[in-house]
């Protein structure tokens, strides 16, 4: 046999054990801690008392029509998703943090709840953008894209994460200018109400405990707030 075949297998064997070691000691990822500062301590944009003033002038009435294209390209209008049974609108700002970490915790409310409450949400991107969000983040529910700031605007939102509950007469029920725990439990209280379904058994334990929103919407991230 020659010496130089086995030299090098040996040291291949060597090597595979280092990194299997290696790997072992590694830590494994468990996402955003519940205590992270970055979420749970500091909010991204704190949630101003002119914010829920104007978020509260909302409850009570019922939101102007409208027509957006879906992730797929065809045209939606607010009567197919209002008005039939209790629903929840997702604000979403394209590529903000604050979206992308909150996602989860629509996405498992709008899959325990199904069929029994109609969830959506809007985002300033057109339809191919859209359908990349939904898709990254395995959106259960339609994603309707705005390119202009004129839905936005009618619903009284700068930035995300505006949530919206709607009874089952399309009349806004509650409106938060941003999340948190209290938030979370609030929308879930009141989706259990409104569907006659319990309430989704989590405690929410990775959500800020303070109010916070996110980017501005059709504005790049980290930019000041707009003037409307």
């Amino acid at each position: 046999m020659k010496p130089i075949p086995v030299i090098v297998g040996l040291l291949c064997i060597a090597l595979v054990g280092s990194a299997v070691f290696l790997q072992a000691q590694k830590p494994a990822f468990e996402g955003v801690k519940s205590n992270s500062v970055n979420i749970r301590e500091i909010p991204r944009h704190p949630v101003t008392k002119e914010m829920i003033v104007r978020a509260e002038d909302f409850e009570g009435k019922k939101v102007p029509d409208f027509e957006l294209p879906d992730s797929d390209g065809m045209v939606v209008k607010s009567t197919e998703l209002l008005g039939k049974k209790p629903s929840v609108l997702v604000m979403t700002k394209d590529g903000c943090p604050c979206s992308i970490e909150s996602q989860g915790f629509w996405t498992n409310m709008a899959m325990y709840y199904g069929n029994s409450a109609q969830f959506f949400g809007i985002i300033d991107v057109n339809s191919e953008g859209g359908r990349k969000y939904k898709t990254d983040f395995s959106v259960p529910y339609p994603m309707l894209s705005s390119e202009t700031e004129e839905v936005f605007r009618s619903f009284g939102a700068k930035q995300s994460v505006y949530i919206y509950a709607f009874d089952r007469d399309g009349v806004v029920r509650k409106v938060w200018p941003g999340y948190n725990l209290a938030s979370l439990k609030e929308l879930n209280q009141i989706l259990s109400e409104m569907t006659g379904k319990e309430a989704l058994a989590t405690d929410f334990d990775m959500a800020p405990e303070k109010m916070t929103s996110g980017c501005f919407f059709f504005k790049p991230i980290g930019t000041e707030e707009p003037a409307w």
